[in-house]
Parts: C-alpha cells; structure tokens; sequence
C-alpha cells in the first residue's frame, strides 16, 4: 500500500492542473463570444445611428457624420471612421454622384437637379472582429455580416418650403 501512495503523490496536482485550464480555456471563450456579439451588435448600431444622422444632415456634412460623438462614442473594438461609408441613393438604389456638394462650389442650378434624386440614405460598415485570447492559440478573426442600413431620405439638412421640393438655397 505504502508503493501505491508513492506513486501517487502529485497526480492530483497534475489533474487540478488539466481541469483548471480546461476551465479556463472554456471561461475565456465564453467572455470572447460574448465580447464578439457585442461588438457586432455595436457595429449594427453605428450603421443605424450614421443612417439616421445623414437623413437629417446636409450632404456636405456627411463626411463628419462619422466623427460625431454620438456614433463614435459607440465604435466597437478595432473600429475606426474610416471603416463607415455613407452614401446616397436614387429610386432604383443607384448610387449619386454628390461630390459637387463638397465643397460648394457649385450653385444651386447644378445642385437641385442632384438633390432631386437622392431618395434613399445608406450607411455601411466594413468591420472584422479579432480575437484576443483565441487568436493566440488559433488565429482566428471573427467572421463579421454585411453591415448596412438604408433609410428613406428626409430634409437631408434642407428646408422645403410646402409647395415642392425646396432648394440649397433653403438652408
């Protein structure tokens, strides 16, 4: 009996150390998943929130839509302004061209016409999520959806008088 118990002394040890780090490994992936969810319902928000803002904001101003602290405030990990893309949309979901909106230069002869079509406003976020913990043992990133909100187009930052569309000089 004395042998046995010699032979046995640490394998306790040994065992407390397989379970604790089978243990571990499984607590820190848990609060990964759960970091990663989070950051994709985040992303998910910053698209709505961008989508909104330009709805309501002058298209010049789309650019600093991104920067604003009511989107920024809210960017995931790993997430930066130059991952949000907004841009403007005709009846058909055709992209406009409203470079001529920034800056000014132009007059309101060539920047109704454009104002006109915009029907739709889209906001999209380019976003991955990295792993902390688990990029350490496999590498892995998360796999991230399509992040994109389309809202109908409002004022965009123009009043429009009862009678009809309005004009940029409106402002």
């Amino acid at each position: 009996m004395r042998t046995w118990k010699n032979r046995q002394k640490g394998v306790t040890q040994v065992e407390f150390t397989l379970i604790a780090l089978a243990v571990l490994l499984v607590i820190f992936s848990i609060i990964e998943f759960a970091l990663y969810f989070y950051s994709i319902q985040m992303a998910n928000e910053v698209t709505r929130r961008a989508a909104r803002l330009a709805t309501v904001c002058y298209i010049a101003d789309r650019d600093d839509i991104a920067t604003l602290s009511s989107v920024e405030g809210i960017y995931p990990p790993g997430f930066s302004s130059d991952d949000l893309s907004i841009s403007y949309l005709d009846e058909n979901g055709d992209k406009v061209d409203v470079r001529a909106f920034v800056p000014v230069t132009a007059g309101p002869e060539v920047l109704n016409p454009i104002f006109a079509t915009i029907r739709f406003v889209k906001a999209e976020a380019d976003y991955t999520f990295q792993f902390m913990m688990l990029s350490l043992l496999i590498n892995a990133v998360g796999a991230s959806p399509e992040f994109q909100t389309i809202l109908p187009a409002e004022s965009l930052g123009v009043l429009r008088p009862e009678d009809g569309l309005g004009s940029i000089e409106d402002c």
